[in-house]
């Protein structure tokens, strides 16, 4: 019992990170159907990018920031419009493999420029609050939660409300009717790039604010996410939420209670997805056999 709040409060800061990563892959896979691999190397290349800003240029924090989300954003839109928009139409294989391309890419160019070692952010130790039962938590996992909570909430939201979020939702449940009622469907897929490499580039940074950051980083967290959102139902934006609330708190448990090494925690997350799948093929939330076989 005396590590229980202290488990909870590192399953808290994985899982947000894994949430805004989460959802901006369930976006996109909602709108062209194919599981972009990139996704994962977009936030390593997010996280790179303030580094170099904040820490090799020394730029302001807040300057930082905005630059590398618009960035990635920029990236993200730039990839879309030149490597997935012309195959499309193409067999489902076809984007995917260019999304492993894209990936390669990505990591080649970042290991090429800051090597293959490990880099970091923090420079001076982090403020630590300490809570009930002598568990800690620093400054920065508190802004990750915070963040993220903000950031989530707001996505629905913008779903839900805004014309531009509809229009996302038309498309994603079936293009030849949203073209019919007038949305453009280019556009409303380039927003929809554009707001994950959004929220890829913020998971990114703040996953690195937290730990030391690798080019291999965009691996271990595409791994996570694409248990996270199978879990709890591909396509499905709150499935998606759920599914990293799972994920962080399974693995971070198992290594506290059980004498699994952390090097195996990857390993026994995907046992307890392929047990779900074994019951529930589509995910928690995902829809029945009929409504996704039709998609």
């Amino acid at each position: 019992m005396n590590i229980v709040f202290q488990v909870i409060i590192f399953s808290l800061v994985a899982t947000s990170v894994y949430a805004l990563v989460a959802a901006g892959l369930t976006l996109t896979f909602g709108t062209l159907e194919f599981i972009n691999f990139a996704h994962g190397d977009m936030a390593m290349t997010g996280a790179f990018l303030f580094f170099a800003l904040y820490s090799g240029l020394h730029w302001p924090l807040f300057l930082s920031f905005a630059l590398t989300l618009f960035g990635i954003t920029f990236l993200g839109i730039f990839i879309e419009k030149t490597t997935f928009r012309p195959v499309r139409d193409k067999q489902e294989f076809i984007p995917l493999i260019l999304s492993i391309g894209v990936s390669i890419i990505l990591v080649s160019t970042v290991t090429m420029i800051f090597g293959g070692g490990s880099q970091t952010y923090i420079e001076a130790a982090p403020t630590i609050f300490h809570l009930m039962q002598d568990s800690v938590i620093t400054l920065p996992q508190v802004l990750i939660i915070i963040t993220s909570c903000i950031v989530i909430a707001g996505l629905f939201l913008f779903l839900r409300m805004t014309k531009i979020g509809k229009a996302i939702r038309a498309v994603s449940d079936n293009k030849m009717v949203a073209s019919i009622l007038g949305i453009d469907v280019n556009k409303t897929i380039m927003m929809t790039f554009a707001l994950a490499s959004f929220l890829a580039a913020l998971g990114g940074i703040l996953v690195a604010f937290d730990q030391n950051l690798s080019p291999r980083m965009g691996l271990a967290l595409s791994i996570k996410v694409f248990a996270a959102i199978t879990l709890g139902g591909v396509g499905n934006l709150f499935g998606a939420v759920i599914g990293a609330f799972i994920i962080g708190f399974t693995e971070n448990f198992l290594i506290a209670y059980t004498s699994v090494p952390g090097s195996f925690k990857e390993a026994f997350v995907f046992m307890i997805l392929i047990f779900v799948l074994l019951f529930r093929p589509y995910g928690l939330f995902g829809g029945k056999k009929e409504e996704m076989e039709s998609r």
